[in-house]
């Protein structure tokens, strides 16, 4: 009887101690794991255009540490099991995550994971004038972002791929302006309405023309004065103002507008000490100038000095009477100029 009594305790002792029924699984216990760890995550999103920020989680297992590599360099660039990270340039990218725990190391690879597309370029420029009379010369800039080629419309039936062209306006009108960028995201097209408003010259009127000239530093030039549509004009005075720091007045010829079996009357007087420079010129002839016709007056010829870049401006003036530009009508009573266009001459080099 003492002999089962002691067997039936010690069998009883065991069992508390866990030394009977072998075979126990102790893996429901609340003790540390004693696995290793697994490396798994997501990101999102998975694709677009740079710059693209990615969010990436760590859905590992067993760990305590996690070490990211977004690009496939082999260098750490971030830790943590929520991060985030931005990629600036179109590519596809290799990400990795370390996973470290207790009982070790894992790594997950996820090969051309994340893909960048090259962001489009984006279009826009803008231009020293939008509006005034033809002819109307503007410089247009271009102002576009990520772009490697350039296509414009300024609306007049005239193009250019020029990156920032000077065009001419000679015809009046309101007219769209568009330009197209074209890199490594595709081609983009921005389009301005009714960017550009050309006046005509209300006649009768003198016109400087041309009205834009571009010349060389040091370079000789001749400029037309007009006089558009003057019905029954028989003689003008044209006063003309220049920069004497930059141009030296050489000489004035008669144009054929005012001829007919003569040449015309033509009168010059030269005042370099304040810039200005008087034409008078009338027709001798019986046979006066078609009343609806327009040309040239006269020609000036200045010599021009300046630096490069420089834009210089010769101004007409209007006002009637005094020595101011007036015309004549074949009664020798004044006609009433409606407007005067100014020359800008940009020496280029």
């Amino acid at each position: 009887m003492f002999k089962k009594a002691l067997s039936l305790f010690i069998l009883l002792f065991l069992i508390n101690c866990g030394g009977g029924g072998g075979g126990g699984d102790d893996s429901g216990g609340t003790g540390p794991s004693n696995d290793p760890p697994v490396a798994l995550f997501t990101a999102n999103p998975l694709s677009g255009g740079a710059p693209l920020a990615v969010t990436f989680t760590s859905t590992s297992t067993n760990t305590t540490g996690h070490e990211w590599d977004f690009n496939g360099d082999g260098i750490l660039d971030a830790s943590g099991v929520l991060v985030q990270y931005t990629y600036n340039e179109a590519g596809t990218y290799t990400v990795s995550l370390t996973a470290t725990g207790p009982n070790g190391t894992d790594v997950e690879t996820k090969t051309n994971y994340i893909n960048v597309s090259p962001t489009p370029p984006t279009a826009v420029f803008s231009a020293n004038t939008t509006s005034g009379k033809k002819d109307l010369r503007v410089e247009f800039t271009n102002e576009s972002i990520r772009y490697s080629s350039s296509s414009w419309d300024f609306g007049d039936g005239n193009t250019s791929s020029d990156t920032n062209p000077i065009h001419t306006y000679t015809t009046s009108g309101t007219f769209d302006v568009s330009l197209s960028v074209t890199g490594d995201g595709g081609t983009v097209t921005y389009t301005a309405p009714a960017f550009i408003t050309v006046e005509d010259v209300q006649t009768p009127a003198f016109v400087l023309d041309p009205k834009y000239l571009e010349v060389s530093s040091g370079s000789s030039f001749s400029l037309d004065v007009k006089v558009l549509g003057v019905t029954g004009m028989a003689a003008a005075q044209v006063v003309i103002f220049y920069d004497n720091s930059l141009m030296t007045y050489d000489s004035v010829t008669a144009g054929d507008f005012l001829k007919g079996d003569t040449d015309p009357l033509i009168v010059t007087t030269s005042n370099p000490g304040v810039n200005r420079l008087i034409i008078y010129t009338s027709s001798l002839s019986s046979d006066l100038p078609s009343n609806d016709g327009d040309g040239v007056i006269a020609t000036v010829n200045f010599t021009l000095n300046g630096s490069v870049d420089t834009l210089v401006g010769i101004n007409l003036d209007p006002s009637a009477g005094g020595s101011g530009s007036l015309m004549l009508d074949v009664d020798g009573g004044d006609i009433t100029v409606n407007d005067a266009v100014e020359a800008y001459i940009l020496i280029s080099e």
